[in-house]
This record gives C-alpha cells, sequence and structure tokens, in this order.
C-alpha cells in the first residue's frame, strides 16, 4: 500500500512537472505603459511676435534679443536694414519647471515690462492631449510726464501702464509638427482718444505654428488677429500680424530669422498697433526681424 502512494505520488509529481516549468517561463501580463509628457512642443518660449507654452526649466536663465529692422521699402537703406530699427532685451529665470518670471526693456515707447509665465496643463503621451499655458505682463511706458497728462491735463503714474494676458492652447502632433492658438486681452491706461476713441481694452486670438524640416531647423509661421476694433477710425484700426520665418537651434541656442508686418515687440503692442496691411504689396508693410535666444542653467 505504502508502494502505492509512493509510485502515486512520484507519477503526479512528474505529471505536474512541465506544467510548472510553463507557468514560470509564460511572460507576465503587460502593465499598460505610463502616461510621459510631451517634451518640446516649440524650442523655446518665443515664436517670431509671439510667446509660446514653453516655459524656462528650473534654475535656468533665459536671454533673448529681439530685433526689428525698418520697413523693407527702398534700397538706399538697404530695405529697412539701415532704417531705424526696434529692440528688446528679454532676461527671464525659471523658478520652476512650470513658472518662470521675466524682464525686459524695448526701444521705442522705451517700454519697460515685467512678466510671468505659469504652464496650467502638459501633453502627454496618455490622456492630456494638449498643453495649456498662462502668460501675462505689466508695461511701463518712459517719457517725460508732460506727454503723459489727460485730457485735464493732469499726470498719473498710472497713465503709463499697459497690462497683457494670454491664454495659450498647444500640441505637439508628432516630432515635425506643433500648433497652438492663443486668446488675449490688453488694456492701456492712457490712449489717444483721437485715435482709439477712448478703446482702452482689447482682445483677440493668435494662431502659431512651426514643422521640423531637420534636427537643427524649423519653418514657422504666426498670425494675430484683433477683434474688437470694428469702430475704431479706419486709419488708425489696428491690423492683423503676419510673420514667416526659420529657426535654427543647438541645444540651448536659437536663432530665428523671418519677416513680418509689425514693427511692434511687446505683446500688446504687436497684436493692437500694427497699421501696416500685409495683404496690400502695393504699400511697403514688411520688414525683416530676429530673434536670438540662449539659455543657461544655475539649476542642480
Amino acid at each position: 500500500m505504502k508502494t502505492f502512494n509512493i509510485k502515486s505520488i512520484i507519477f503526479l509529481m512528474l505529471m505536474w512537472a512541465p506544467i510548472a516549468l510553463l507557468a514560470q517561463d509564460a511572460p507576465a501580463a503587460e502593465e499598460p505603459a505610463a502616461p510621459e509628457v510631451v517634451k518640446g512642443t516649440f524650442e523655446n518660449n518665443l515664436h517670431i511676435n509671439n510667446q509660446t507654452c514653453q516655459t524656462h526649466d528650473k534654475g535656468y536663465m533665459d536671454m533673448a534679443i529681439q530685433h526689428r529692422f525698418g520697413l523693407a521699402d527702398k534700397a538706399s537703406d538697404l530695405y529697412g536694414i539701415y532704417a531705424p530699427s526696434n529692440i528688446r532685451l528679454y532676461l527671464g529665470y525659471g523658478i520652476t519647471k512650470k513658472l518662470n518670471v521675466g524682464f525686459a526693456p524695448t526701444k521705442n515707447r522705451q517700454l519697460y515690462d515685467f512678466s510671468a509665465k505659469y504652464k496650467l496643463l502638459e501633453q502627454k503621451t496618455i490622456g492630456m492631449p494638449v498643453t495649456v499655458t498662462v502668460f501675462g505682463n505689466a508695461a511701463i511706458k518712459g517719457g517725460k510726464k508732460e506727454t503723459l497728462n489727460n485730457q485735464d491735463n493732469e499726470y498719473k503714474f498710472a497713465h503709463r501702464m499697459s497690462y497683457f494676458g494670454e491664454v495659450m492652447v498647444a500640441r505637439k502632433f508628432n516630432k515635425k509638427i506643433s500648433a497652438q492658438v492663443g486668446f488675449h486681452y490688453a488694456h492701456y491706461n492712457m490712449v489717444d482718444s483721437a485715435v482709439a476713441y477712448d478703446h482702452h481694452a482689447f482682445y483677440g486670438v493668435s494662431a502659431i505654428a512651426r514643422y521640423k524640416f531637420s534636427p537643427q531647423g524649423s519653418f514657422m509661421v504666426e498670425y494675430d488677429h484683433p477683434l474688437n476694433v470694428s469702430n475704431m477710425n479706419a486709419a488708425t484700426r489696428p491690423l492683423p500680424n503676419l510673420g514667416l520665418g526659420f529657426e535654427f537651434s543647438t541645444g540651448y541656442h536659437q536663432f530665428q530669422i523671418f519677416v513680418c508686418n509689425t514693427d511692434a515687440i511687446l505683446d500688446q503692442n504687436v497684436k493692437y498697433s500694427t497699421l501696416n496691411n500685409f495683404k496690400d504689396l502695393g504699400t511697403p508693410g514688411y520688414l525683416i526681424g530676429f530673434n536670438i535666444t540662449r539659455q543657461f542653467g544655475f539649476g542642480d
């Protein structure tokens, strides 16, 4: 009896051994891939005349030179190269990976602006399909007090202030194509009533896109459209801005060269002070510009 039991146990063990071995060798069921943040929607925080959804990395300083030549209307000034130009010098810092602050002086109108940008949502490989970023600035206009008196010939420091805010929604469709739409608002504490009919608040939309044709090179396009300006004088009514250009990037350094129809650089002025009609090819309205950006790391 004992012999029979021992033989039975041995037989059962031999029968189950292959099954146990197969069970051990069978691959475990694959766990669903964890969602990852989509990086590099754009190369940096500037796109011709627009902001992008990108923020500076934590502990990184960003420096930018934004230059606009004069209108390309005659050969005597080398089609704007020798004409009076506009320039803005930007310095920004990444407080966190999602929050950065900046300061910049602008030549035309003697502007000094303080800005901040915060990334609310990040596009991911699974789940969140877009990146959402908010941006805002407050700008101070320089110059003599006498030029900033109101209709009662009174001066207040608030007359120098203008403000801008924008919500940007961006998506990186693949390694080559990225696009973004923006909804923006601007407010000027003081305006020329003969020009703007006491129109202090403006709002509009923007769209930007890029196509990477090489690891370092991209084609860029932008379009800015003011919305609530139909009741303004046609001669001084803000017009849409169109920009086309190329960007070349080498890691933490980017160079953009482009043509556009605005000589402004600060966001609210790009959107709401452009008077050159890009559709009227018979009237000089385009100019050449470039942006140079460079990032420096001071974090861990």
